[in-house]
């Protein structure tokens, strides 16, 4: 059992979890929209989230080498095998896909900046994310306008929703000068606004020319990670339950197709 949980441990710390979850995003557009895939973008995606987290996460650690357990070894592995990684599928991708894709990583460093201000942290993930898993894999291909807007709207509400969680078990540990939701409104007006955010989620899928009742269900499931959320809940919770909800959408998408 110890040698489970440290597995999980680095599969989560090492930002291998997220990876997948933002790659399932990505998926999850292709699949729901029927677009083509770009070739080596869901892949380009993986790797740049890896190394973009743990960029955003380690960069003291590994700049001034403080390694106090060999953990953090495995995760610098991690890092430069998904350089490596973005590199190959980078070199692949079309130049106007390379575009987008050097744009998503300047958005990215912009955020240890945006960080100090809580509500503007929460809203410009969302739209880093949703530019990623929506913008781009619509960029490839001739779309019904409506379906676009749709899914961009969809995913920038579920994501901040997402988000809410993360923010309630964050507040007890972040400065009170960032002024996040929880601690500028409290922990059920929080909620609240989370759950609020779902209900057009939901509504906005009866408008697509492909609507599923899978939609219906991942925003069920959000309602109620959002609803058991608490500053009590364990680090998991968030970083493996909650960012585990992209990875279900897909495959439960990927199993109905």
């Amino acid at each position: 059992m110890k040698f489970l949980k440290r597995l999980l441990d680095f599969y989560i710390q090492s930002s291998i979890h997220v990876g997948f979850a933002v790659f399932c995003l990505v998926k999850t557009t292709e699949i729901t929209a029927k677009l083509h895939p770009i070739p080596f973008f869901s892949a380009c995606v993986f790797f740049a989230t890896i190394l973009g987290y743990n960029f955003l996460k380690y960069l003291e650690v590994f700049r001034k080498g403080n390694f106090h357990s060999t953990k953090y070894y495995s995760i610098l592995l991690v890092s430069v095998f998904s350089c490596i990684g973005l590199f190959f599928t980078f070199i692949n991708l079309k130049n106007t896909i390379q575009i987008y894709v050097l744009f998503s990583g300047l958005l990215v460093l912009l955020y240890p900046l945006l960080r100090k201000f809580g509500l503007a942290k929460l809203f410009f993930v969302s739209v880093v994310v949703t530019f990623i898993t929506v913008c781009i894999p619509f960029a490839n291909t001739k779309f019904p306008l409506l379906d676009y807007e749709v899914n961009l709207i969809q995913r920038l509400l579920l994501l901040s929703s997402l988000l809410i969680p993360f923010e309630i078990i964050d507040s007890p540990f972040d400065p009170i000068s960032l002024q996040t939701i929880p601690q500028k409104f409290g922990i059920n007006k929080s909620k609240l606004f989370g759950i609020l955010l779902v209900i057009p989620f939901i509504i906005l899928e009866f408008l697509k020319s492909n609507s599923s009742l899978v939609s219906l269900l991942i925003g069920l499931v959000t309602v109620i990670s959002i609803h058991f959320s608490s500053i009590h809940r364990n680090k998991y919770y968030t970083s493996f339950w909650v960012e585990s909800v992209p990875i279900f959408w897909f495959f439960a998408f990927w199993y109905l197709k």
